[in-house]
């Protein structure tokens, strides 16, 4: 399967360093990420009539939400042609 993705230039550069860093191809490194990815799959259970999702925790939310936002500010900026 063939799948096409549109990655910014931030995160395209920062693919292909993490891949040369161990010796991959960039896609060697993406398909070894997503198999990982999928091996750690959260498990899902029953607990009575409940259903809980065990998984790792994914980070400190407040950093994520504060990285989004400037990742959304630096595009902004980045796209801005002053008027004068």
């Amino acid at each position: 399967m063939a799948i096409t993705l549109e990655l910014t230039p931030e995160i395209e550069a920062r693919l292909l360093a993490q891949a040369a860093a161990q010796g991959m191809t960039a896609e060697a490194f993406l398909k070894a990420a997503i198999e990982n990815f999928l091996n750690a799959e959260p498990l899902v259970y029953r607990v009575g009539t409940t259903l809980v999702v065990q998984s790792t925790p994914i980070g400190n939310l407040e950093t994520s939400v504060e990285q989004m936002r400037e990742e959304r500010i630096n595009g902004l900026i980045a796209g801005y042609e002053s008027p004068i």
